[in-house]
């Protein structure tokens, strides 16, 4: 290598007058000259073959050359009637031809452009039919194939389809840019090649042809090529014919011609799936993910999605094998698109929802154990735990009394001012408020947001609500409502916290000794004229805090032994 011209002339000569193949392709391009010699005898006998067909390429650089120009058009032009409009026709003219030897031109019977272009990420899918140049048409190497076959066809060429006048051919145009159509690739000859079409080895040809001239029995008998088209190429890839295609990264460029050959002669080509279904086929998609997204859950929602990727795919095999070329990445993406943006969507939404149901809930129950319900949103069943905890139990003295004496709007509008004045001092020291009892509250420390502050909490809880009655007091008197006391009773000790109820009806609450002492301690404010009383478990944690009078040891109902209870005065510090 590299071999002498003469070579290539003595394997067409082989497979023209004593393997008789019907067509000859040539799938290379001779540029340049060599030896006086060597290009004479190798233009002669190319003029000798009738069924050889050379390779030729045009380009879109501009290249003048009046005379080439002048045998291209008068030997080598073929008849078509162009019915696209100007603006299409300009836009795939060719200004420039491959620089073959003039001789050579003058000497062949045929060519044909073995161009073949990639798209833009380096893979050979498509192959251009016919090349305009300077006002004339020329085939590709496929399509002279067909004409050598089939000689003096004219053609019609529109915007989708060129197509012999004879009917006998119909190949789809998929791009504006120039004529191409998408190749219709062939399953590998297996086991022993990679290729789709079978190949002989060049120098087996070449040995053969010398042993068949000597009246040897050649290596392989000339009937193999008989009646066949013959494409004649390189395979090895320092010739730098070696091509990506979807089938394989090193496909050979004359397999490449093969097939597309093959495509010509058989009229099969690949057909793109018109537009208006590719987008019915998204917008069927996208509207099935959105439902699936708002009706079904996540992970629902997941399998409905793959099960319509997998299907789609499913659905793109059997248009491949069919011979329709499907849009297989878009309509997965609009899959993934409408998950994420239906997920994104239902988040916001969801949490808006969440965030309202809170807000709601939080007025009829603590925001503690909304946000603690909606934490453990899954686990929400009767149960619970013993803790510690400190009860806070307020009451409105005589409030029968009262209610008899006012009307029940007045009462309403007193409690509502009441109750809307003390719960944001309750939500300052972490306290639940458990449950609204008529007039009288259950405010829980500690629970269910563990605090180790509780006593604490709540016995500062209960002077500042106190105070707060006493700034009260005189406005509901000068608006001639009448002066309402409180007294307030706190315990700390253990107690069952958690849901009660059934799984259909459920109630956040504590459960215990310790929540009837509380009510029992408060009962006692009446009796000794005082507002706050707290027994002895509380005092023990808060003696730092507070000052306290020891007012009793007072039995409770339901307890074996009489309990300390002592008034809070004031705070210490």
């Amino acid at each position: 290598w590299p071999w002498k011209r003469t070579l290539y002339t003595d394997i067409f000569n082989y497979l023209e007058n004593y393997a008789h193949a019907k067509v000859i392709a040539f799938d290379s391009i001779i540029i340049s000259n060599d030896t006086f010699e060597t290009d004479s005898e190798f233009f002669n006998r190319v003029g000798k073959l009738d069924r050889l067909i050379m390779g030729s390429f045009f380009t879109r650089d501009y290249v003048n050359n009046v005379l080439m120009d002048q045998i291209l058009k008068e030997k080598y032009s073929i008849s078509i009637k162009d019915k696209r409009n100007q603006k299409t026709i300009d836009k795939t003219e060719y200004f420039g031809f491959s620089r073959i030897p003039e001789e050579l031109l003058n000497k062949t019977k045929s060519i044909g452009s073995v161009l073949a272009k990639p798209d833009i990420d380096g893979v050979i899918r498509k192959i251009e039919h016919i090349f305009y140049y300077r006002g004339s048409y020329y085939p590709s190497l496929s399509l002279a194939v067909f004409l050598k076959l089939h000689p003096n066809t004219e053609f019609i060429l529109e915007d989708k389809y060129l197509k012999s006048k004879s009917g006998s051919l119909k190949i789809p145009i998929t791009s504006t840019n120039g004529i191409f159509s998408y190749i219709k690739w062939y399953n590998p000859q297996p086991p022993e090649y990679l290729d789709s079409h079978k190949k002989y080895s060049a120098w087996k040809i070449l040995k053969s042809y010398d042993m068949v001239k000597k009246g040897l029995r050649p290596m392989f008998s000339p009937d193999v090529f008989k009646d066949k088209v013959v494409v004649v190429g390189a395979t090895a890839s320092a010739i730098n014919d070696i091509k990506t295609t979807p089938l394989e990264t090193n496909h050979p460029g004359v397999d490449i011609q093969a097939t597309c050959i093959d495509n010509v002669l058989n009229d099969q080509f690949m057909i793109r799936m018109p537009d208006f279904i590719r987008y019915l086929i998204i917008l069927i998609i996208s509207i099935l993910t959105l439902i699936a997204v708002v009706m079904f859950h996540p992970l629902q929602t997941a399998i409905i999605a793959t099960l319509l990727m997998l299907g789609y795919f499913h659905f793109s095999y059997q248009c491949f094998i069919n011979d329709i070329f499907p849009d297989i990445i878009t309509p997965h993406l609009f899959v993934v698109f409408f998950m994420t943006v239906g997920f994104a969507l239902r988040y916001f939404i969801e949490g808006k929802k969440k965030d309202k149901i809170q807000s709601v809930m939080g007025k009829y129950i603590s925001k503690d154990v909304v946000e603690e319900i909606m934490k453990n949103i899954d686990e929400v069943k009767p149960g619970g735990d013993r803790a510690e905890i400190t009860v806070l139990f307020a009451d409105i003295r005589d409030f029968t009394t009262i209610s008899e004496t006012i009307e029940p709007e007045k009462v309403s509008s007193i409690l509502n001012e009441y109750f809307g004045e003390i719960i944001p001092i309750i939500n300052k020291y972490s306290g639940v408020l458990n449950k609204f009892m008529g007039d009288a509250i259950l405010v829980v420390f500690g629970a269910p947001i563990y605090n180790k502050k509780h006593p604490e909490n709540a016995v500062l809880c209960a002077i500042e609500i106190i105070n707060k009655v006493k700034s009260l007091q005189k406005k509901w008197i000068e608006e001639g409502k009448p002066k309402i006391e409180i007294g307030a009773g706190i315990n700390t000790g253990i107690a069952f916290v958690g849901n009660v109820g059934s799984n259909d009806r459920l109630e956040y609450t504590v459960i215990g000794d310790t929540v009837n002492v509380a009510y029992r301690i408060e009962s006692y404010n009446k009796l000794y004229n005082t507002h706050l009383l707290i027994s002895s478990s509380t005092y023990e944690k808060v003696k730092e805090l507070v000052d306290v009078i020891k007012i009793d040891c007072v039995d409770i109902k339901g307890k074996a032994e009489n309990i300390d209870i002592f008034e809070v005065v004031d705070l210490l510090q």
